[in-house]
């Protein structure tokens, strides 16, 4: 009971000193009493002691910057301090152990998020039920003296207060509720089935919280759980005889919990992630003493110095996973593509039932077959993968004139002509704009146009200037002052780049094509707002036309359908159109209709929220025969015209 006792204390202070909350530190104060009256623990007391000794003094040195109100949640203060008070041998490794420890990825980098997705590894940026056990698991064994009662009694307090400080994650949830039911089956001596609890808690969570049911992190989690508890013995039994244990294990787990996880995953990978296992398997070892520093190093936030010093060493644990996940994430085909729709998740099913079969049958027959059908969906499928292979590797084509960088839910347009290029918007990503312009061979960019300042036309901006010589920036005239606006005029500014305002009517030239400004006027005085106010271009080709629409409305699309006279002079050149504003519903289908594109650009992210592109915007679009060719379906899209003909390429979605 004295080391109960010790363990609420030390909660009880805690909390009550980062949050500056007198009222729970006077209730550590009888804690602490009843600890050194009733028990004479002497570890208890040194404990206690230790923790006022030190408070007294950083409090007379310190001035903490949180207070808080009594309806407060005084685990999201703690968060927040943890939050400003992290540190690590580097910011990478740094954001991994506040995700690890407490769930917060707010400080992960989009390369760091994007590297981990491409290896399978996103569930480190958020705790998962790896970290309730440890949390379990260190409790458990480290109150070894106690009775099994008691231990069970501390450890189900210690994960209480865990999911408290994590937040009420769907991972968590499942994996507190699954432990819950197994500590106290252990306490009333009762043996439990691992997957009788596994359902139990899955029905329990959907009853109380039916949103759950479209988590897909919640979803996940069960499936990584399932598929360790069914899959994982058999294949470490078939391992264990030719590997070390140690090595069979861990390889069984990550095989078993990527295997059930598979067809969730292509829908949210889109394709399948060729080091997932290696990558899992050399990184899940690090988890635990990550965990570990940084719970101390959250239980020690009212000493800084040690805090420090604990989140650093966390940090140089989690070092290697950084380093090992932007690796693996360069690696020739990181991620294999896997169709996504209705038939390819219905055959990566049936790809998981046969090995499924394979593995849980003795009868030499029904195993056998099991394995020839398993491979031949992998056959089948390697014929899609073989060719979206040599698609990606022939991309671009080599004489392409107009380029869709595939960046996601934004816009990023690339013009050559006589090897001259203009950049139109960089997307929202800074590593798919850099990317794309790499693999197209961009070096020198002569005129880049930035359409307005909406994130996801502007926030790549330094990936496009990055070992890039820029000539001459466009910017719109429309007074905007948002960070995104005085952010790329800075960067513009430090690499003294000269900067024009499109007005009505400018025209210049790129190459031998000609282009000119049809919107907004020198004040854009008539434009409501920063989409209404978008550059919109026309360029000429030799033998075919491009207008680029940025995110113009359909108040602007009027604007322009009413000057058509002063640039529409040339309808038997056959138009290719890159759609306005991801193929919005905001669109003015009377244009569109009379324009007849020949080619529609659509850059759009995939699932992106919005329901882009639109039925309607897509229906106008079909009633003008267009072909229309979308970056979340095709990825990145390079065309050019030769021979009175459009020859198109594209990489394949990302």
């Amino acid at each position: 009971m004295s080391s109960i006792a010790s363990a609420i204390f030390l909660w009880l202070f805690t909390i009550g000193l980062v949050t500056s909350q007198w009222w729970l530190l006077g209730l550590a104060v009888v804690v602490l009493i009843v600890l050194l009256i009733l028990f004479r623990g002497r570890g208890a007391a040194a404990i206690a002691l230790i923790s006022a000794a030190s408070a007294s003094l950083v409090m007379a040195t310190h001035q903490w910057p949180v207070r808080m109100s009594l309806g407060q949640d005084p685990f999201a203060v703690i968060r927040n301090l943890a939050a400003n008070s992290i540190s690590g041998v580097s910011i990478d490794s740094a954001s991994l152990v506040l995700g690890l420890a407490v769930g917060d990825d707010s400080k992960v980098s989009q390369e760091l998020s994007s590297a981990l997705k491409l290896t399978s590894l996103t569930h480190l940026m958020a705790v998962s039920g790896a970290n309730c056990a440890i949390v379990i698991g260190a409790v458990y064994f480290l109150l070894f003296r106690l009775s099994i009662r008691k231990r069970v009694f501390c450890s189900v307090v210690a994960l209480v207060a865990y999911v408290g400080l994590v937040g009420l994650q769907p991972s968590v949830l499942r994996a507190a509720s699954m432990a819950i039911a197994v500590m106290f089956a252990l306490v009333l001596g009762r043996k439990v089935n691992p997957l009788s609890a596994l359902a139990l808690s899955v029905l329990f969570l959907l009853c109380a919280a039916p949103e759950l049911a479209t988590s897909y992190a919640f979803a996940l989690s069960v499936l990584a759980t399932a598929g360790i508890l069914i899959v994982a013995p058999n294949v470490y039994r078939k391992l264990a005889s030719r590997l070390p244990s140690w090595l069979a294990m861990g390889l069984a787990a990550s095989i078993g919990a990527q295997l059930f996880c598979f067809p969730v995953l292509l829908g949210l990978q889109g394709g399948v992630p060729t080091y997932s296992i290696l990558a899992n398997l050399l990184c899940e070892p690090l988890v635990a003493p990550i965990t570990v520093l940084g719970l101390l190093g959250i239980l020690f936030l009212w000493f800084p110095p040690l805090a420090s010093l604990l989140f650093w060493l966390a940090s140089l644990v989690a070092w290697p996973i950084t380093a090992l996940a932007k690796t693996l994430s360069h690696f020739p085909f990181a991620t294999l593509p896997w169709r996504v729709d209705f038939s390819g998740v219905t055959l990566a099913i049936c790809f998981v039932a046969f090995v499924l079969l394979a593995l849980n049958t003795h009868k030499i027959g029904i195993q056998n077959l099991s394995w020839i059908a398993a491979v031949s969906i992998l056959a089948c499928s390697f014929g899609v993968i073989l060719n979206q292979a040599v698609r990606v590797s022939l991309w671009p084509i080599a004489n392409w004139q107009v380029a869709s960088c595939d960046v996601g839910q934004g816009d990023a347009t690339v013009i050559r002509d006589h090897e001259e290029i203009a950049v139109i918007d960089v997307g929202r990503d800074e590593y798919k704009i850099d990317n794309c312009l790499n693999k197209l061979g961009v070096k020198h960019i002569n005129l880049l146009v930035l359409t307005h300042f909406d994130a996801d036309h502007v926030n790549g901006l330094s990936g496009a200037l990055k070992n890039r010589k820029i000539d001459l920036a466009m910017l719109t005239s429309f007074f905007d002052e948002r960070p995104g606006a005085d952010f790329s005029r800075f960067l513009l500014n430090s690499q003294n780049i000269g900067v024009i305002k499109a007005e009505q009517g400018m025209t210049g030239q790129i190459g031998q094509s000609i282009w000119k400004v049809l919107s907004p006027s020198r004040t854009a005085e008539e434009a409501e707002d920063s989409n209404d106010a978008s550059v919109t271009m026309l360029w000429r080709f030799e033998d075919f036309q491009l207008i680029t629409l940025a995110d113009l409305g359909e108040k602007g699309q009027r604007r322009l359908a009413a000057n058509l006279g002063t640039w529409w002079r040339e309808p038997e050149i056959p138009l290719v159109m890159k759609v306005s504003h991801h193929g919005s519903a905001d669109q003015y289908p009377e244009l569109l209709e009379w324009l007849k594109p020949k080619l529609a650009l659509i850059s759009v992210g995939t699932e992106n929220g919005y329901g882009h592109p639109t039925k309607r915007t897509l229906d106008t679009l079909s009633r003008t025969d267009s072909v229309i060719l979308r970056t979340d379906l095709l990825g990145s899209i390079a065309l050019q015209r030769q021979h009175g003909e459009f020859e198109l390429s594209y990489s394949g979605s990302s």
